[in-house]
């Protein structure tokens, strides 16, 4: 009894540990694309609902529950160990192709080689409608897709219906088809999943329970595999609208209830996507991932079926072939495993130099991108150091220049001073008398002329249109009608002076600055309650 489950647990977990990390994965993605595991009813659903359908071969009989044919089923151990380490290894050796399909091909596959070991033929028939199920499935899936996702998308951009409204029932109908999904994956593929419970166990509680501890550890295990794996497919390939993803979900799922035959839900994933590209008119998936999905589904099930049969002769499930004694009916299937086994050797070694040669390929492109970057932002520093040395240059010459200025003006204000100083010496040794007065009155003069600071001011003005080149720009852009006076006030302010000093700047009394800055308001449209200043400041 013991060796039985042991026997048993190990087929078991070599057939369920491929489903749970190739096949829950693409359920996985189609999840966390459609934003159903969002919900907590939803989340909580998902596993309830797939634990209670898988339970369902063991506790109910009827027409409707998923069984493989009688002629399948293994009756001995040695069957059940030669289907699952035969399907596992197929797998292994069909995902080196591709990850994403072929888990029940290669199960199945393993199934007839078995009974090809056991009873010397194969149920063609069957085999035959099974093959034709696997090649018309995903050629429907991707039809349905198509149809559908034109159909959801023409209703979602239908006039009439605010945006958030029609999202809102995208993302109901995306929990139910979610669910829906989840029923219909465990469903078909329920023949492969309770296989061995029921041929070495049979039906009842006992079975189920085994069943369903073994692949809720196996799920529990893989559980940070998954999430990782279904995130990346989600985010990298089903990142699309959800009147596509509810197309996608609902192509999958009716052809997982229609079929007769356990399916890839991988497969069925690539071929809707085919479908959601030629909706789209934009292609979602490459020839080369779609050739490899292709010849990995084509390849586990042959895989399966040979390396099955040679498990089952080796371990003498038959041993009595006809033209043949025990010893050479051992001897060939060995050499056949043999064979297989060194061809997926070399597959693996061919594949894994593949993808050595890829990460290089990676590895120098992501080097070759950070010294473009480099360089590129070395230039970009380049060009910034070298307009922040104009921007130096150009102040020190304005400091240059004002240093000179400075230095002009002292020597012009001394032989003012000078001059000043000769006419009133001269006027103070006249007479009293018209010539006294009027020498004076020619130095009053000079001083009052002087004291406008004409030149000066004028200078002034210049160097703050210079050093404020963009607001005066911005000024002239937004006001054009203001006059020369007006936006001189409009720099003063800005720069902070009061109105005392504006109307010693401006030669005008303060009383005439409140009447400018009032003009100026009318002008630039503000009102009562605005800060003249503040305006002025922000343009």
């Amino acid at each position: 009894m013991f060796l039985s489950l042991l026997s048993l647990l190990v087929a078991l977990v070599a057939v369920t540990l491929p489903f749970v990390r190739v096949e829950f994965t693409a359920l996985g993605g189609t999840v966390v694309a459609s934003g159903a595991r969002e919900f907590p009813l939803i989340k909580l659903l998902i596993p309830l609902l797939a634990l209670a359908t898988l339970s369902l071969p063991f506790l109910v009989d009827g027409p409707w529950v998923r069984r493989l044919p009688e002629g399948l089923v293994p009756a001995d151990l040695p069957s059940v160990v030669a289907i699952g380490l035969g399907a596992a290894a197929a797998v292994a050796t069909a995902t080196l192709i591709h990850r994403g399909s072929g888990v029940p091909y290669a199960v199945m596959g393993a199934v007839f080689g078995c009974q090809l070991a056991r009873d010397g033929q194969v149920e063609w028939v069957l085999l035959g409608q099974m093959a034709g199920c696997w090649l018309v499935a995903p050629l429907l899936c991707c039809l349905l897709s198509a149809l559908l996702s034109n159909w959801f998308q023409r209703y979602a951009s239908r006039g009439g219906r605010h945006l958030a409204f029609v999202d809102r029932r995208f993302q109901i109908c995306l929990c139910v088809a979610e669910l829906l999904l989840v029923v219909s994956v465990v469903w078909n593929m329920g023949p492969v999943l309770t296989l061995f419970p029921l041929a070495v166990l049979g039906g009842g509680w006992v079975p189920a329970l085994f069943t369903l501890f073994v692949v809720g550890m196996l799920s529990l295990v893989s559980m940070r595999f998954l999430l990782s794996r279904s995130t990346g497919l989600a985010e990298s390939v089903l990142d699309f609208g959800p009147a596509w993803t509810l197309a996608l979900v609902l192509s999958m799922a009716l052809c997982l209830l229609l079929s007769p035959t356990p399916l890839s839900v991988g497969s069925l994933l690539m071929a809707g996507l085919v479908g959601i590209s030629l909706a789209q008119q934009n292609a979602l998936l490459s020839g080369e991932d779609i050739l490899k999905s292709a010849a990995s589904s084509l390849s586990a099930p042959v895989l399966g079926l040979l390396i099955s049969y040679c498990l089952g002769m080796v371990l003498g499930v038959r041993a009595d072939t006809v033209g043949m004694d025990g010893w050479n009916a051992r001897l060939l299937p060995t050499l056949i495993l043999l064979g297989v086994v060194a061809m997926a050797l070399a597959l693996y070694l061919y594949v894994r130099a593949g993808r050595n040669e890829a990460r290089r390929e990676q590895t120098l492109r992501f080097r070759e991108e950070q010294v473009y970057s480099t360089q590129k932002a070395l230039s970009a520093l380049e060009v910034r150091v070298e307009t922040h040395e104009k921007e130096l240059l150009n102040k020190l010459e304005i400091k240059r220049k004002e240093l000179v200025d400075f230095a002009v003006g002292v020597s012009d204000q001394k032989a003012f001073m000078e001059n000043v100083y000769d006419q009133l010496s001269r006027a103070r040794e006249l007479p009293d008398g018209p010539s006294r007065e009027q020498a004076l009155d020619q130095v009053l003069s000079q001083l009052r002329d002087r004291m406008y600071f004409t030149r000066e001011m004028n200078d002034f003005y210049a160097r703050t249109e210079v050093l404020h080149r963009d607001f005066n720009m911005r000024l002239k852009e937004s006001f054009p009608h203001l006059t020369e006076s007006e936006r001189r006030l409009a720099n003063l302010l800005r720069q902070g002076f009061s109105s005392k000093y504006i109307a010693s700047l401006m030669n005008i009394t303060p009383k005439s600055v409140e009447i400018s800055r009032y003009r100026l308001r009318t002008k630039l449209g503000l009102k009562r309650s605005d800060n003249l200043v503040q305006f002025i400041k922000s343009l």
